[in-house]
Parts: structure tokens; C-alpha cells; sequence
């Protein structure tokens, strides 16, 4: 099984009232906010998959690790520079570093771990020890 695990503050609950203070504090046209990517994870008999979206990302911007049991993603995503000519009405883009873990069980082949990037996806294998995976127990008839 793979299990969130993230360092990251919980969000107060004034975080509604913050964020329009800051915004004014910062001219309203760079809002402090964080980029986290959106993860989901999902399991089949052999494998556990981890897609993060990295939309707009370059592979080199994005950094895979595994240490003490803990598999991090991290990276950049980096400002647009707004140039002299454009108006932006409105801006949602999320911007800046980020970092998720996972903390993994034992269950998973740590020396076959991979990880392929296509079209804005991490996608990371994890697959299962042996021991994990269903197995069939033929039924003998006597």
C-alpha cells in the first residue's frame, strides 16, 4: 500500500480572508499562493501508479527520489513573464516550487521502480513484491 505523505502546513482557517489581503499587498497581480500538482494514485494486481500533473513542465524542471521509504516528487514550475503588451483580466496559473511524498510499505519492488513523462503526466510505476500480488490457489478435486 502507498501512503500520503506530505510535510506541508494545513491551510488556516482564515486562509478565505488572507489571500484578498495579500493580493492587495502584492498589486494584486502576483497572489501568494503555492503550485502543488495534482496526483492520483491507483492500484492493479502488479503495480501501484502515481500520475502527477506537470502541465506546461519541462522533465528537466521535475526531480523523482527515494530515500529512507519515502519516494518525493519535487520541482519548479516557473513564472511566465508578463510581457509590456498584455492585459491579463484574470490569472489562475499556479506557479512556484513544490514537493509531494509518499511514504511506500514494504510491499513494493524498490529496484523496479520506474518513471515515464508524456505530454504533461509523470507517470511512476511502483510495482509490487511477488509476496503482494494476488495469487490463484488451484482447487484440487479428489
Amino acid at each position: 500500500m502507498l501512503v500520503k505523505w506530505n510535510l506541508a502546513p494545513v491551510p488556516s482557517i482564515f486562509s478565505a480572508f488572507e489571500r484578498p489581503l495579500l493580493r492587495d499587498l502584492f498589486d494584486g497581480e502576483k497572489e501568494v499562493v503555492t503550485y502543488s500538482p495534482r496526483v492520483d494514485v491507483t492500484e492493479n494486481k502488479e503495480n501501484f501508479i502515481v500520475r502527477a500533473e506537470l502541465p506546461g513542465m519541462k522533465k528537466e524542471d521535475v526531480k523523482l527520489s527515494l530515500e529512507n521509504n519515502v519516494l518525493t516528487l519535487s520541482g519548479e514550475k516557473r513564472y511566465e513573464e508578463k510581457r509590456d503588451e498584455e492585459n491579463y483580466h484574470l490569472r489562475e496559473s499556479r506557479y512556484g516550487k513544490f514537493e509531494r511524498s509518499f511514504r511506500l510499505t514494504d510491499n513494493i519492488d524498490r529496484s523496479k521502480i520506474a518513471a515515464e513523462y508524456k505530454d504533461g503526466i509523470l507517470s511512476i510505476t511502483l510495482p509490487k513484491t511477488k509476496e503482494a500480488q494476488p495469487q490463484e490457489i488451484a482447487i484440487q478435486v479428489k
